[in-house]
């Protein structure tokens, strides 16, 4: 389904032909904007035209997919059951480096920067990796963040890389922010008295003055980040 702003309406977009029987969990967008990402069942992966709807290419990863993005133009990363991350060059639709995230037993969320890849599982766990690392079959992590402990359902980077937010919705008041420079807790927020609740969703504002934080109840939140001068 997507959603015309102009005209308000929703248009029901057309299934795989010869795949009657696919179901689409979530989608991602590329960072141009030119492509869909569709995450199916059983490992499937579907990427769409944005600008025609059309199908592109269907990918197979071999688990279950949880989560997955768009790290370039041309690269996509998707991961899953089992721990394993897989990346795909779109300009030949090939594997082209595999690895697994370091003790995870399911990925469950994944985001990135120009310079590092957030890899979070379902044990609360968010390992740090150098982007360059990725490629290589044993990569290790930079840092494994261990301040959440249910299942990681966001990781997002501001615009700059300097700060990752994650957050889990399992439990009450479970995000944090991580400073990439020193690869640790910003200390003095959220703090305990941070009406939170389950966070459902995490959103940094362009110039990263605010950040936008969703929960479970319905509500969305908005926080000023004064570090930041702009929006």
């Amino acid at each position: 389904m997507r959603f015309d702003l102009n005209k308000c309406t929703a248009i029901k977009m057309a299934g795989i032909r010869n795949r009657p029987n696919v179901h689409y969990k979530t989608f991602v967008l590329s960072g141009n904007g030119e492509y869909l990402g569709f995450q199916g069942q059983e490992g499937l992966f579907s990427v769409f035209s944005a600008k025609d709807k059309q199908l592109i290419k269907c990918i197979n990863h071999r688990t279950q997919i949880n989560c997955s993005s768009f790290l370039t133009d041309n690269i996509i990363l998707t991961a899953g059951h089992g721990g394993f991350c897989s990346l795909w060059d779109m300009r030949t639709w090939k594997l082209i480096s595999e690895f697994q995230d370091d003790g995870a037993l399911h990925v469950t969320s994944v985001g990135h920067s120009s310079r590092h890849i957030a890899v979070g599982s379902d044990s609360g766990v968010v390992n740090l990796y150098n982007k360059d690392d990725i490629y290589k079959s044993s990569c290790k992590p930079l840092r494994a963040v261990m301040n959440l402990t249910t299942q990681i359902d966001s990781t997002v980077f501001n615009s700059t890389g300097e700060l990752l937010a994650i957050s889990s919705k399992e439990l009450k008041h479970s995000m944090r922010l991580i400073n990439l420079h020193s690869l640790k807790c910003v200390p003095n927020w959220p703090t305990a008295n941070t009406p939170l609740a389950h966070v459902s969703s995490l959103h940094f504002s362009p110039n990263s003055g605010y950040i936008g934080v969703g929960t479970t109840k319905g509500k969305a939140l908005l926080y000023r980040l004064t570090h930041y001068p702009s929006y």
